[in-house]
């Protein structure tokens, strides 16, 4: 169960413009909701980015022209930032979430074969929840994405950790075939090697991340579990010799053991 609200969505995004503007303030920000993990160059402060959201007289959360979310489920989460994207495209491999899917107006594309199916679009956004422990090629997918993402674009992912891949469906032992190349045992180590090696390999620039508690189903001992989920901002890095903005980011694990 991943749980995310506008107010948050616009902390973590970094509070984009809006699409339209309204003549009434946004509902301030909770102090619960301040909770963006800073230390990150070129990153505003937390006070900065509720100031932002506070004072802001425009309502709607502008995400870009185009919104990829990938393993959309019965896109609930979807909804928080489909609102603010003028075409919305999702994949899920659950037939009946898929039908929910299109009966909200979401474009559905085939979970393995989107970016055929995408053809030529491009996306501003693309975010990829909790999907790349299920999934048997985690970086072949970073690839695609990044292949599929405009200049400059964002990719958001979740991810619980510590890293626990468990691929439902393809495979024999429930194991990916391709390791996402993550190292490390605990939840800050594996923060580091993601926004230091993996997805810097990729092609990506770490922006901001944050924890948040994920509830999962329990079995007979427990009735549920509660695990912590990781959210991670990413911007498509610039090709070399494109822009003159900075690529690099302190150090991860220092900034995860200060706010711990």
């Amino acid at each position: 169960m991943f749980v995310w609200s506008e107010a948050q969505a616009r902390l973590l995004l970094g509070a984009p413009p809006a699409l339209t503007s309204g003549s009434e303030a946004d509902t301030p920000v909770q102090e619960g909701e301040q909770f963006c993990h800073q230390g990150f160059v070129g990153v505003p402060s937390r006070e900065e980015n509720t100031e932002a959201a506070e004072g802001s007289d425009e309502r709607e959360l502008w995400v870009g022209e185009r919104l990829l979310d990938l393993g959309a489920g019965d896109g609930h989460v979807t909804q928080v930032l489909g609102g603010g994207a003028a075409h919305v495209d999702v994949t899920e491999t659950s037939g009946v979430m898929r039908r929910r899917l299109r009966e909200k107006g979401y474009r559905v594309l085939d979970a393995w074969k989107w970016a055929q199916e995408a053809g030529d679009t491009k996306y501003d956004v693309v975010t990829c929840l909790n999907l790349l422990d299920r999934c048997d090629t985690p970086r072949t997918l970073l690839s695609q994405i990044h292949a599929k993402l405009v200049p400059g674009g964002t990719l958001v992912v979740a991810l619980v950790l510590p890293f626990n891949p468990y691929v439902e469906t393809g495979t024999a032992d429930n194991l990916p075939s391709e390791e996402l190349g993550l190292t490390g045992s605990t939840l800050e180590e594996q923060v580091n090697s993601l926004a230091s090696e993996v997805f810097p390999s990729l092609g990506y620039t770490l922006s901001r991340w944050t924890r948040l508690p994920y509830l999962c189903e329990g079995d007979l001992d427990q009735a549920f579990y509660w695990l912590s989920d990781v959210v991670l901002v990413f911007r498509k890095a610039a090709a070399q010799g494109e822009g003159d903005e900075d690529e690099y980011f302190h150090d991860a694990l220092d900034t995860v053991k200060a706010e711990l």
